[in-house]
């Protein structure tokens, strides 16, 4: 929480007192000019008074020119609320927001949770990117690149707690033709800079990007300059999916030697599901979904596992059944498993993942001891639970918790009760420090979470990001766990596995 808070304080102070904040910068003389010109190219900077709200409409569209989303971004300073919009997918709409004092998402069915972690930070630095605030940070200089063929002056800016930015500058007007947020980190991302456009007389913002190396044409397609914003307009919206909680009556699951297995009733339909901490939402197997005669919405999603590329249908639920608990109308995905093996998930017959929409509206307590569950109102009072509690970052959909690998190494590991193997760490963190493999695994000498401390575990290697680590079920068996992602914490305690 104290990290978010600085970056809460760093991403304040750039919106309310600007200009302190150039005073404040030193040292590179050369930087500080090129970011003087590109203040002159837009006319304005953040926290100047020109631009005190402000509503962008915009299209994103492939590189044949058919519109997939659209997108409504509601600022007041560096508060937002963002939505985006999928067409090709039934039209679901998913948001981001910051209220001042909380980084926030919501998933396709309303839940909201809270962003901490890396992802908050990245989200203080996009904003400052397009709300230009840019200009108001310290700067060093790095060295010229070249972009589609032409010369180009570097800038780093930094804001505390924060990611760093590097800005590509075009010498000769000052414009940004490119931008690379958290360079080298978790979260390296580049915008493609291809306009800008003006807002109001002479003041220009960025109207048009692609991001990395994809294809698709980010483009606003109005500007509405200090539009009337209330504190409501930047908050979440209601839940669309909502849940009728009993009395919280722990329920039995099932425990296999690689999967955590649990019973629900969908459409008044019996199904056995794997319990998946690292599934985005809940994916069914087809022939349960027609069985349970769930609705099909015009589209389809691609989703991405362990095991490849898979192309989703978007389904209405209209009950899911847990314990004493009910989900009422939410959006699943759903996806022919018996296309891989003719039994279907793990040869089994299972008839789906349930993820991250159990979670996402509610406290789910998975005592993997006694082999019980219980879901619990958002509401309930957890601090007589037992456990180390820890913030958790749920931004991309799998609950990521901060742990310390061989005594040093700072690591953000994902708890993903779907994943029967082993741990798994990507080249980019085997390199970095050194870690010997042999066929691609280890022995890991600890894993820290905390003060608690687990020693000789296998590792790996599999494509994880930077310094990222999958940690499945054969870790997560030790453990019992009160998630409560409403409010972005969860706690983790050892059991006597």
């Amino acid at each position: 929480m104290r990290c978010l808070l600085f970056v809460l304080a760093a991403v304040a102070a750039i919106a309310c007192c600007p200009a302190s904040i150039r005073a404040a910068t030193t040292g590179d003389v050369a930087a500080q000019t090129l970011l003087e010109k590109h203040r002159a190219f837009v006319g304005w900077y953040l926290g100047d008074g020109t631009i005190r709200t402000l509503r962008i409409t915009g299209d994103v569209t492939d590189e044949h020119g058919k519109k997939t989303s659209t997108f409504v971004r509601l600022y007041a300073g560096l508060l937002y609320n963002t939505s985006y919009t999928d067409l090709e997918r039934g039209g679901i709409t998913e948001r981001t927001g910051f209220t001042g004092n909380l980084f926030w998402a919501t998933d396709f069915n309303g839940f909201t949770t809270p962003i901490y972690g890396d992802y908050a930070k990245f989200l203080a630095s996009f904003t400052v990117l397009f709300q230009e605030g840019t200009t108001e940070l310290r700067a060093t200089s790095r060295e010229p690149k070249t972009v589609d063929g032409k010369r180009v002056e570097v800038v780093r800016v930094t804001m505390e707690n924060a990611d760093p930015i590097d800005l590509y500058v075009d010498p000769s007007n000052g414009a940004y033709v490119q931008a690379v947020i958290d360079p080298d980190g978790s979260y390296e991302t580049t915008y493609h800079i291809l306009s800008y456009q003006d807002v109001l007389p002479g003041k220009k913002m960025i109207a048009s990007y692609r991001v990395d190396d994809d294809k698709p044409v980010h483009a606003a397609t109005k500007f509405e300059p200090n539009v009337e914003v209330s504190g409501g307009d930047l908050h979440p919206p209601a839940a669309t999916a909502s849940w009728t909680f009993g009395k919280g009556t722990p329920f039995p699951f099932t425990m296999t030697h690689e999967r955590m297995l649990v019973d629900a009733t969908i459409n008044g339909v019996k199904g056995r599901f794997i319990l998946d901490t690292g599934a985005s939402t809940v994916y069914l197997d087809d022939h349960f979904a027609d069985r349970a005669g769930l609705e099909s919405l015009k589209g389809s999603i691609t989703s991405y596992s362990l095991y490849g590329e898979d192309q989703n249908r978007i389904r209405k639920v209209k009950s899911m059944t847990f314990g004493d608990a009910t989900l009422q109308n939410a959006l699943v995905f759903s996806h022919d498993f018996q296309k891989e093996d003719y039994r279907g998930l793990d040869a089994k017959g299972y008839d789906g993942l349930i993820g991250f929409d159990l979670f996402a509206g509610a406290i789910v307590k998975l005592n993997v001891y006694d082999s019980t569950m219980a879901i619990l109102d958002p509401a309930t009072d957890i601090s007589s639970e037992n456990g180390l509690p820890i913030f958790v970052d749920i931004s991309q959909g799998i609950p990521t918790i901060p742990m310390t690998l061989n005594k040093t190494i700072v690591v953000n590991g994902m708890l993903d009760t779907g994943s029967p193997g082993l741990l798994l760490f990507g080249p980019d963190l085997i390199h970095k420090h050194h870690l010997g493999t042999v066929g691609g695994c280890t022995n890991i000498d600890s894993l820290a979470i905390g003060p608690i401390v687990y020693t000789g575990e296998a590792a790996c290697e599999y494509g994880m990001t930077s310094d990222y680590m999958l940690l499945g079920f054969d870790f997560l068996k030790h453990f019992d766990f009160v998630f409560d992602y409403p409010h972005g914490r969860m706690l983790i305690r050892p059991n006597k596995n």
